[in-house]
């Protein structure tokens, strides 16, 4: 069986921002998301909260609806290399050569869009990169909703799972590093799990739990 290291992206190998917050602003100041995009956004998380579809926001991707999903990949490569890049902690980099070299797979999981987790795969050098999918219709155009499985809270766990079947991982004797406390549902499939940038409630439940806890 294999040992995987598996990392959290936004907060953990990226400290302090967000990278599809930062696309979004990327996008805004380029005129490719324009008032009527913000619009249609706001009126489709005001509806869905209305609903009581809980934090739909994060699975709200109406500001990228019916945009040219190769232009917006584009943009991301785009965005990845003049605003992302520069925030990498070297400090993570380090790590992930230290247990690629060691051996580990080396895994991204990311609530994400899934064109930027394939630029920290590429800039990281890991094995296998999973984010968030955006739904695409038959002419490439993209619907405003995600496609699969959200890769956030609950559904890292079910990633996970699936990563386990089909790569024969060794969860006891991996590793997973990540910084909020949402993450705690796949940190705990793991050996190994590491606090990366806790977050206050993270900290406090790694403490608790006699987990590890780093700064990168």
């Amino acid at each position: 069986m294999k040992k995987a290291a598996i990392f959290d992206i936004d907060g953990t190998i990226i400290k302090n921002i967000s990278s599809e917050r930062v696309l979004f602003r990327f996008l805004i100041e380029k005129g490719i998301v324009t008032s009527k995009d913000l619009l249609r956004f706001a009126n489709i998380f005001l509806n869905k909260l209305l609903f009581f579809k809980g934090l739909y926001i994060r699975r709200n991707k109406y500001y990228l609806k019916d945009k040219e999903y190769e232009k917006i990949v584009s943009e991301i490569n785009e965005c990845f290399r003049k605003r992302i890049s520069p925030h990498i902690s070297p400090v993570a980099l380090e790590e992930i050569s230290r247990l690629k070299a060691d051996g580990y797979m080396i895994i991204l999981l990311s609530g994400t869009l899934n064109p930027f987790v394939d630029c920290f795969k590429q800039y990281c050098n890991a094995d296998i990169g999973v984010g968030t999918g955006l739904a695409v219709n038959d002419e490439g155009v993209i619907t405003g909703e995600i496609d699969g499985i959200h890769s956030y809270s609950g559904g890292k766990a079910k990633i996970v799972n699936r990563m386990v079947a089909e790569h024969n991982i060794d969860l006891a004797s991996s590793l997973a590093y990540a910084n909020q406390y949402v993450d705690i549902k796949f940190m705990r499939m793991v050996g190994y799990p590491v606090a990366v940038n806790a977050s206050p409630l993270l900290r406090v439940y790694a403490k608790f739990n006699r987990w590890k806890i780093v700064e990168f």
